[in-house]
Order: structure tokens, then sequence, then C-alpha cells
């Protein structure tokens, strides 16, 4: 889901769920009023609605607070992942150091005319 829409989702549904009394109270007028139902009913229906829109914003916290963890984890990885490049370049140009300096080495002659 869009990050603004799961925001405003979930700022809406909190303003909804704040005061559970006069939610499910309004909904249940609502209810008595468009179905001509009890008023019992209304608020029952009320109360339900209300702990499912309380049960939809924790899950919309929960996909965002995922989503962002897993933000940070790629932007951790990728970090982690530019540190060990750097070491490896720098362990390569170690390497091509040596590997030139061998050679030399290897060739030098000791003062009886010997090579080492």
């Amino acid at each position: 889901m869009n990050t603004k829409l799961n925001f405003l989702l979930r700022t809406l549904l909190a303003v909804a769920v704040q005061d559970r009394e006069a939610f499910v109270e309004k909904f249940g007028k609502l209810w008595e009023d468009y179905t001509g139902g009890d008023a019992e009913t209304g608020k029952r229906k009320g109360e339900y609605l209300a702990e499912s829109l309380n049960n939809l914003r924790t899950e919309l916290q929960w996909e965002a607070t995922a989503k962002k963890m897993s933000q940070n984890d790629k932007t951790e990885i990728l970090e982690a992942i530019q540190q060990l490049e750097k070491r490896i370049e720098k362990l390569d140009r170690k390497v091509e150091a040596a590997t030139e300096q061998e050679p030399a080495q290897k060739s030098r002659k000791t003062a009886g005319g010997q090579q080492e």
C-alpha cells in the first residue's frame, strides 16, 4: 500500500476509534435511523465495527513498521557491501604491490654470486 495512503488511513482510523463510546453511540443511532432496527442491535454492530476498525489500524501500523524496517535493513546491507568492496579493493592493491615486489626479490644475487 502507498505509504501516504497507509498513513492517512491509519490517522483516520485512530480518530474514529479514539472516542469509542461516542463512535458506538453515533453508529447505533445511524443504524436505528436507516434500518429501523432497535438501538441495542445498532450498538452491538457499532462495537463490532469499532473493534474491526481498531484491528485494521493495528494491522496497518504493523505493515508500515515492517516496511520501514525492511528499508532500513536494505540500507544497512548496502552499506556493509560497500565497506566490503572497499576492503577487497585495498586487499587487491596490497596483493598487486606484493606480487610486483616478489620477482625483484627473487632475482637478487648474494655476495657470492648465488641467487636467493
